[in-house]
């Protein structure tokens, strides 16, 4: 179990004025059972009143607009959050049960293709060349897909883009975490898996330089519900992540969405910075 602070700062930086900046951001952790979340919360400069609400896959959404001119945006989040690492795998989880009705009508959002998730002919051929669909059992045929999706694709940051397609990906064999989580996503659906995007933090200790987003994927195990792989780090070490949201893909749940109007932007970055702050003492 960890007790982790971290702080995510989005800075923007204009050619010129910028007026009428209309922002929404996903970047508050969310509860469950893996995390609690003791604070979050959002400062923006220039200050302004940001408003929250819940979107339909359950993620916090917070928002804001900025009308006077300015010629720069900061927003900052900070959250502390205890995570603990997630519960065994169950020793047996047939295929067969994937096929309730009433499983599916309940996960159809996760099973069917969505904008970024999607299964063409050169998925299935790339499927077919891992050698692991006669794999008996939901939770082992999982972790093997988790480990030939990190096999097959080399992390190369800016070899893509946020809209970087599966089949795109499948040609170039280089991406980011949110490539690999795409395929992921589309290599379990294919097969009847219900599963879904998760965006969030990842905690590195010993790492020099602040951090990024991070992305990762949930996929239905029979008998457990919800585990989380990530095929960036497969066979994820979970007391070290961060849960921020939800979706079908990476448009559900992108960090930082936003419309303005005046100089184009000049420069945008990002970075994470997240730290072991440890359990609160009890008194005795």
């Amino acid at each position: 179990m960890l007790r982790l602070r971290a702080k995510h700062r989005t800075e923007m930086r204009y050619a010129g004025e910028v007026r009428e900046s209309v922002n929404e951001i996903r970047l508050c952790p969310r509860g469950n059972g893996r995390q609690q979340v003791e604070l979050c919360e959002i400062v923006t400069d220039p200050p302004t009143e940001v408003h929250r609400h819940v979107d339909a896959f359950g993620n916090e959404v917070a928002w804001f607009q900025i009308e006077r001119p300015h010629t720069g945006l900061i927003v900052d989040a900070h959250a502390v959050v205890t995570v603990t690492p997630h519960p065994p795998m169950p020793q047996k989880a047939p295929w067969g049960l994937l096929l309730d009705r009433a499983l599916q009508d309940r996960m159809s959002d996760y099973l069917a293709p969505s904008a970024l998730v999607h299964w063409p002919e050169s998925v299935d051929y790339f499927a077919q060349g891992l050698e692991v669909d006669d794999i008996q059992d939901v939770g082992v045929w999982l972790r093997a897909m988790e480990r030939a999706v990190n096999d097959s694709i080399r992390y190369e940051r800016g070899s893509t883009g946020v809209d970087t397609t599966v089949e795109r990906l499948i040609q170039v064999r280089r991406g980011v975490c949110q490539d690999m989580a795409h395929l992921f996503l589309a290599l379990c659906r294919r097969r009847g898996v219900p599963a879904r995007y998760v965006s969030g933090w990842l905690f590195q200790p010993g790492r020099d330089e602040p951090g990024e987003s991070h992305a990762w994927c949930d996929a239905w195990v029979p008998g457990a519900g919800w585990v989380e792989f990530d095929p960036t780090h497969p066979d994820p070490n979970l007391d070290h992540y961060i849960r921020i949201g939800v979706g079908r893909d990476y448009f559900d749940v992108p960090p930082f969405r936003g419309t303005y109007v005046g100089a184009p932007t000049e420069k945008m970055s990002v970075t994470v910075e997240i730290a072991d702050i440890g359990l609160p003492t009890t008194a005795g």
